[in-house]
């Protein structure tokens, strides 16, 4: 597998993980009222959820997203030429399996030092 490849799966990990956490802990947050202290009349507060407490779901939900964006972030940057390649060659009009084939190559002289002699 080329480095390239390898870096792009582990991003594409991080930011599924990233995501899995996220929408986990906001069903749970979304699922199980907090509503607070309320006087010692709330029978829920200070329940653990699944072995963690409600501030530490909204504490894993913050972090987890900030996790898949910093992942998108990092796909954006991996893939910068290919967008702008795209948006070029959507602007201009070309036919999509031309503008498709003309990005894909642009893509692999980048990657691979053989094709770069050209």
């Amino acid at each position: 597998m080329k480095n390239k490849a390898r870096l792009n799966y582990w991003v594409d990990v991080v930011i599924a993980v990233g995501f899995l956490l996220s929408a986990v802990s906001g069903i749970i947050l979304y699922a199980v009222p907090s509503g607070g202290y309320q006087g010692g009349r709330n029978p829920y507060y200070g329940r653990g959820i699944l072995f963690l407490g409600y501030d530490a779901w909204k504490d894993l939900h913050t972090w987890a997203s900030f996790v898949m964006v910093a992942g998108v972030l990092a796909h954006l940057v991996l893939h910068w030429n290919w967008i702008v390649c795209m948006t070029r060659n959507m602007f201009r009009g070309l036919a999509a399996s031309r503008a498709a084939r003309a990005c894909e190559l642009q893509e692999q002289t980048a990657s691979s030092p053989t094709l770069q002699t050209r």
